[in-house]
């Protein structure tokens, strides 16, 4: 199977090729890598583990719905947060724009400040 990926702004061609049900080539941009899976049902076990609490996770990620720049910041670390309140502003098309939560709870991390340029669905705080 043949996909592309990009990260960090950068495209890579990758190619898997299932040679047995454990082993597989992997091309990535030309380059080719022979990956042998030992334990598969385990793994597969360990990544469906982090993919539900990466899940639980981002359900309560507050994110930005445009292109903008963070003007405010409404809430700190710790402080408690319900449906609907403003949590932060941003300027976007020379308008302020509040960021209200979809969630409530207490604000467990901030991850942008003033001046920071947000794209749209950036993550600008996580509630817990």
């Amino acid at each position: 199977m043949k996909y592309s990926v990009f990260v960090a702004e950068k495209k890579f061609d990758v190619e898997v090729i299932e040679l047995s049900p454990t082993q597989f080539e992997v091309v990535v941009n030309g380059k080719r890598a022979l990956i042998e899976v030992s334990r598969s049902l385990e793994i597969k076990a360990k990544a469906s583990e982090m993919a539900k609490k990466e899940h639980r996770r981002v359900e309560k990620a507050i994110k930005v719905p445009m292109v903008g720049i963070v003007t405010k910041i409404l809430k700190k670390e710790g402080d408690s947060v319900k449906v609907g309140e403003a949590v932060a502003v941003i300027e976007a098309m020379k308008m302020e724009n509040q960021i209200s939560s979809p969630f409530e709870g207490v604000v467990e991390k901030v991850l942008v400040k003033p001046g920071d340029k947000v794209s749209s669905g950036d993550t600008i705080m996580i509630l817990s």
